[in-house]
């Protein structure tokens, strides 16, 4: 199915825009909720404010998210479900999670904790972008469900001390290379938890550098939301999957 947004859409963008942003509020792990920002590392002041230049370190984590550390590491079983949970102000019943505007996918990572994220460390774990049969994107799915994502951790990799990082990318001004226009350009909403894998197995997934896996000419980074379309390249590496011969231990 083909999308294309009306003029009036993109007339809801503007008006939607100084209320749109979103961050990782709380997890869920192995069925245990965890409080708001508990394993997550330390909000900046604005906490909803989105990362545009791929290139900065504060793509890693979020603003200021590689100088600081969680709280506490907290436990969760390797091929658990683990459901991360975003909110736009608060983690209120009422909160809008992200502006209906803000279109885009939505991607985790992992990488070990004793990286920091530094190098070439980090490996996609689940990512969602747009379904053309229902013309629907990640963001759609989270908002219509509270914020609420789950996501299945690999069951193979080794247990220890990993960063879980978070993403959407907001897609509305993403016709525009940040690079060409800091005024707009492609907006990620990224924050990190830290976790400690239990019962896992072997398994060194293949990783990559963030900053690295994104230019802002990537495909899915630079995206034309308001023209006709029926597909969505999901920017980034693939999504690990357990088995043998897909890691690089």
């Amino acid at each position: 199915m083909k999308v294309a947004f009306s003029l009036g859409s993109a007339l809801m963008v503007l008006a939607g825009f100084a209320n749109a942003h979103t961050y990782l509020s709380k997890l869920a792990l192995d069925g245990v909720q965890e409080s708001e920002g508990q394993c997550i590392r330390p909000y900046p002041a604005d906490r909803n404010y989105p990362v545009k230049d791929v290139t900065s370190t504060d793509i890693t984590c979020g603003v200021g998210g590689v100088s600081k550390t969680a709280s506490e590491t907290c436990p969760v079983k390797a091929g658990s479900t683990i459901t991360v949970e975003w909110h736009h102000d608060n983690d209120s019943a009422s909160d809008d999670v992200i502006d209906i505007t803000h279109l885009g996918p939505c991607m985790v990572y992992m990488a070990p904790l004793e990286s920091n994220g530094s190098g070439d460390v980090w490996f996609k774990i689940f990512e969602d972008g747009y379904d053309a049969a229902t013309s629907t994107w990640c963001v759609n799915k989270i908002r219509n469900n509270g914020g609420k994502l789950d996501v299945a951790l690999p069951a193979d990799i080794k247990s220890g001390d990993y960063l879980v990082r978070t993403e959407i990318i907001a897609l509305h001004e993403s016709d525009t290379d940040y690079a060409v226009n800091p005024a707009r350009g492609s907006q990620f909403y990224v924050n990190c938890a830290q976790v400690s894998v239990t019962n896992g197995g072997s398994a060194e997934p293949q990783g990559y550098a963030i900053p690295g896996i994104y230019k802002s000419t990537t495909p899915g980074v630079i995206f034309n939301l308001y023209s006709s379309y029926s597909s969505y390249p999901i920017p980034g590496p693939a999504v690990y999957v357990s088995g043998p011969g897909n890691d690089i231990g």
